[in-house]
C-alpha cells in the first residue's frame, strides 16, 4: 500500500486529516482501484486509535470511496462507484491529474442546470429573491474594489446557489454543492480580480434585472456569464499548469 502521513494532533483533527489524505490519495490515483487497505496495519503505521480510522473510513464509504467485504477487506472502490457530487471528492479532483477535466464537468453542470434555474426564478415574480441578488451583488462589487478574493467568492456561490433554491424546482438544490464548487474555482485557480472580473459583474446585473423584468433573454445571459467563467477558468488552469497560481 502506499505510504500516507498523518501529523500529531487532537482527535477530530486527526478525523479530518485522515480522511483527508486517505480521500486525496485515492482520487489522486496514490491509492489504485481495487488495492487493499488493511486496516489494522494502517492505525499501527500511523499511530491512529482505530475508532478514529473506523470513522474515517465510514466518510470514504459514504463518498464511494472505499468498500468493505466479509473475507475479502477494505479495498479501494471503483470509480463508476465514486460520488462525483461530493464536494470533497470534487476539491481532490481539482488539485490533481483530473482537474482539467474536474473543470469541464463543472462548467457543463452549470450550463445545463443554471440557465433553467434562471428562467424558472424569471416567472415567479419574487421580488424578495430580486432584491436578495441584488444585495449579493453589491457585497460582490465591495470585495473587488477591495480586491479581497475569498469574500468575492463567497458573494458567488451565494449569488448562484441563491437562483438554484429560488427557482422553485427543490430538485435543483441537489446541484448547489456541485455549483458551488464551480463557482470557487476562482479561488482555488486563484484568478487575478481584473477586467473579466468587471464584465462578469457587469453580466450579473443584467442577468437580475432580467428576472425582475421576466424578460425571455435571461436564459441566454445566463449561459454566456457561465461560458464566460468557463472561459477564465481554462485560461488561469492554464497558467496555473505552466506557472503555478496567478497571484492578485
Amino acid at each position: 500500500m502506499s505510504v500516507v502521513t498523518i501529523s500529531p494532533t487532537s482527535s477530530a483533527r486527526l478525523y479530518d486529516q485522515t480522511v483527508e489524505q486517505l480521500g486525496r490519495s485515492i482520487v489522486q490515483g496514490a491509492l489504485r482501484v481495487g488495492e487493499s487497505i488493511v486496516p489494522d496495519q494502517l492505525a499501527e503505521n500511523l499511530g491512529l486509535s482505530r475508532s478514529v480510522l473506523r470513522e474515517a473510513f465510514r466518510a470514504l464509504e459514504s463518498k464511494g470511496l472505499v468498500q468493505a467485504r466479509p473475507r475479502i477487506g477494505t479495498r479501494v472502490s471503483p470509480r463508476d462507484q465514486w460520488n462525483f457530487l461530493d464536494p470533497q471528492v470534487i476539491s481532490w479532483r481539482l488539485q490533481g491529474e483530473d482537474r482539467l477535466e474536474q473543470v469541464e464537468e463543472l462548467y457543463s453542470t452549470r450550463l445545463a442546470v443554471e440557465p433553467v434555474a434562471a428562467r424558472l426564478i424569471s416567472g415567479l415574480s419574487d421580488a424578495d429573491a430580486v432584491r436578495d441578488l441584488r444585495l449579493l451583488i453589491a457585497r460582490m462589487r465591495d470585495a473587488m474594489l477591495a480586491r479581497d478574493l475569498h469574500a468575492f467568492t463567497e458573494a458567488d456561490v451565494e449569488f448562484h446557489t441563491e437562483l438554484l433554491l429560488r427557482s422553485g424546482n427543490k430538485m435543483f438544490s441537489c446541484f448547489s454543492t456541485v455549483i458551488a464548487a464551480a463557482v470557487r474555482t476562482r479561488e482555488t485557480l486563484v484568478f487575478p480580480l481584473v477586467e473579466e472580473t468587471h464584465k462578469g459583474l457587469e453580466m450579473h446585473e443584467r442577468l437580475v434585472e432580467q428576472i425582475a423584468e421576466a424578460d425571455p433573454e435571461v436564459e441566454e445571459t445566463s449561459r454566456t456569464l457561465i461560458r464566460d467563467a468557463h472561459s477564465e477558468a481554462r485560461t488561469a488552469l492554464g497558467h496555473w499548469d505552466t506557472h503555478g497560481a496567478a497571484t492578485l
